[in-house]
């Protein structure tokens, strides 16, 4: 397979003919790819643009097979309105597998695209099986043949996805990693692999939706007969829906909504990670809003099918009243041990989300809802069981790390990156969409990330001396409030009264 350079055309209502020689006797064949950023184009091997014979979306290609005495291969171009568009062709020799040849389920013959649709949760990919390739003039084997000769059931296929840096909807970063993985060494040593398929297998794969952050779904068929691969057309998707205005802006259903409620929850959080065991009150407040909000959400989203504007409402109430019982109980009762164990279930649910975005989730076994729930559940209790003993200790460490991450995963949601993913992706999207089993989890790990990484730790460490040094004097839980109040002020001294306060014994 050899690619020529991509060039960057305007395209518009008009019809553009593109023309490319293939004068070659060992070309068989033309894969011609157009990719723009946010506005659907066009592609067509007729002038007329028949649905049976084009393909419309923002990554568009087509395959082009070549009879004896084609010296050159033309395709036409159109889009709604003026968008730049970067295009390329790669010509195939006979041995090159013919990506999308055997399509049972999309409108052209030959479809060598990936299909993406996106939903608040998962991506879903598409794309029809391929067959082997023929020389010049041949007609190809039927995609029925016998499984035992070679054919098409011998094919593999690999999916990537290549992801662009976090944030960056610039259209000439799309254009330039589009260049980076022009070919399929060059994407299988700059991408991630996250599925291999045989010929058996369905050609549908769930991956995660990251809003903001541009992925590359790129498919890989190769035939292990003469060793050879060929690329599918490459498919962008943002998860999100652009702008009509230049530059495009990237939006999600509920955004704002995402914003604030993210925000006003890590400014807490970071009063928490900082003051949490000095203000007893405060801090329970806020796990008991994490963890009823959280239920709320996950309950409503799944089985209501309300907007996610409306759940994060009825999550903002559900967390109020849920913070507010908790704050009482501690300010009535103190009963330390019980809210104690409460921010430790936190901390190890936050914990058990850590290694749910790993590889591991990736396991057969873990498809399956029951076995799931089953780890995150022991995961989020054996560590407040554990340590349910040294209730200061425990009770420090959880108000410093989920509170350092509630403010580290607010910077995240600005800055598009994988922070905010951990919860989301691990805990309330497995309990809402009941497909997102099936999804693929791959975590982009970058840069940012890396630097967010580095923050949470420091704020863990500073959190932690920040409570310390401001209750280092204090008993480990004091009274409650109400206790303090039944009491009332301390009596006047007598004959009776220590010569020490209890402050220095």
């Amino acid at each position: 397979m050899a690619v020529s350079s991509s060039t960057v055309i305007t395209l518009n209502a008009s019809t553009v003919l593109l023309r490319w020689d293939v004068s070659s006797p060992l070309t068989v064949g033309l894969m011609v790819r157009l990719h723009a950023l946010a506005r659907p184009v066009t592609v067509s091997t007729a002038p007329g643009f028949p649905a049976d014979a084009s393909y419309t979306g923002t990554s568009a290609g087509l395959w082009v097979p070549l009879s004896p005495w084609d010296a050159h291969v033309s395709v036409y171009a159109r889009a709604e309105s003026a968008v730049n568009v970067s295009v390329s062709a790669a010509s195939y020799s006979q041995q090159d597998p013919v990506p999308g040849a055997c399509n049972l389920e999309f409108r052209m013959e030959n479809d060598p695209n990936v299909h993406l649709n996106f939903t608040e949760y998962e991506t879903v990919a598409q794309f029809a099986a391929a067959n082997i390739g023929t020389s010049r003039g041949q007609t190809p084997p039927p995609c029925d043949v016998d499984q035992a000769a070679h054919s098409r059931w011998e094919l593999t296929y690999d999916v990537y996805h290549y992801f662009l840096p976090e944030g960056d909807l610039r259209e000439s970063t799309l254009f330039e990693a589009l260049g980076e993985i022009y070919s399929v060494e060059a994407l299988q040593q700059r991408a991630t692999k996250v599925a291999s398929l045989s010929s058996n297998a369905k050609t549908r794969l769930y991956g995660n939706a990251f809003h903001g952050l541009g992925v590359l779904h790129v498919v890989v068929v190769t035939d292990p007969v003469f060793n050879t691969s060929s690329l599918y057309v490459p498919a962008s998707t943002y998860s999100c829906y652009f702008s009509s205005i230049d530059p495009p802006s990237c939006h999600t259903q509920g955004e704002t909504f995402w914003l604030v409620f993210l925000t006003l929850l890590g400014v807490y959080g970071l009063l928490v990670c900082f003051t949490g065991h000095r203000f007893l009150e405060a801090e329970y407040f806020f796990f008991g809003f994490l963890v009823c909000s959280f239920l709320c959400v996950a309950l409503v989203a799944r089985f209501s099918g309300e907007s996610i504007q409306l759940c994060l409402v009825y999550g903002a109430v559900a967390g109020w009243v849920g913070g507010g019982l908790c704050a009482l109980c501690r300010w009535r009762f103190g009963t330390p041990v019980l809210l104690t164990f409460l921010a430790g279930v936190a901390l190890g649910t936050l914990l058990a989300a850590v290694v749910m975005v790993t590889p591991l989730v990736n396991e057969g076994v873990m498809r399956s809802d029951v076995l799931y729930w089953t780890c995150v559940t022991a995961m989020a209790l054996v560590l407040p069981t554990l340590l349910l003993t040294c209730t200061r200790a425990l009770n420090m460490m959880a108000s410093a790390v989920v509170g350092s991450y509630a403010a580290v995963q607010a910077l995240g949601l600005y800055l598009h990156t994988a922070h905010p993913q951990i919860i989301v992706s691990a805990l309330l999207r497995r309990a809402v969409s009941p497909l997102y089993q099936q999804a693929v989890l791959v975590l982009p790990f970058q840069t940012l990330d890396c630097l967010l990484t580095v923050l949470w730790g420091a704020l863990v460490l500073f959190g932690l001396l920040s409570q310390w040094c401001l209750t280092r004097t204090r008993a480990p839980f004091p009274p409650c409030p109400y206790q303090r109040q039944v009491a009332g002020p301390p009596g006047p001294p007598d004959e009776r009264s220590p010569l020490l306060g209890a402050g220095h014994r």
